[in-house]
């Protein structure tokens, strides 16, 4: 009997840590996706000067198609400007068996220094 309940109290304790693991190991690949969604992102901005709308290899909706199919990231993408840098926030979106979708973490990158880059409309970035 002994045998028996020892057992089952070693169930009850590795299968959360199991649970816990697998919920880590999930959460950590949704992060390095956005991670690399955001630096694919930043790398066009600056290759295109800041200006996505006039660049002749890339817009707003083929960077986005290209992160969707490239990088498995299908989250909000926020542009912002502040002067001559270029921002990107994306969010780690993680979505958990009975309770669903989980905005956990945001991910935030800044270009280089653009000159001459026009800002369009008021978008500054929060610092």
């Amino acid at each position: 009997m002994r045998e028996a309940t020892g057992g089952a109290l070693m169930f009850y304790i590795i299968i959360p840590l199991i649970l816990i693991f697998v919920v880590f190991i999930g959460f950590i690949m949704n992060y390095a996706s956005a991670y690399r969604a955001s630096n694919y992102i930043i790398s066009k901005i600056e290759s295109c000067e800041g200006d996505l709308n006039n660049c002749s290899h890339a817009s707003y909706d083929s960077v986005k198609n290209d992160v969707s199919q490239k990088y498995h990231y299908n989250g909000n993408i926020a542009y912002c400007c502040d002067g001559n840098i270029f921002g990107v926030t994306l969010g780690v979106d993680f979505e958990l068996p009975l309770i669903g979708k989980v905005g956990v973490y945001q991910i935030k990158s800044k270009s280089k220094i653009i000159n001459n880059a026009v800002c369009l409309g008021n978008n500054s970035c929060e610092h």
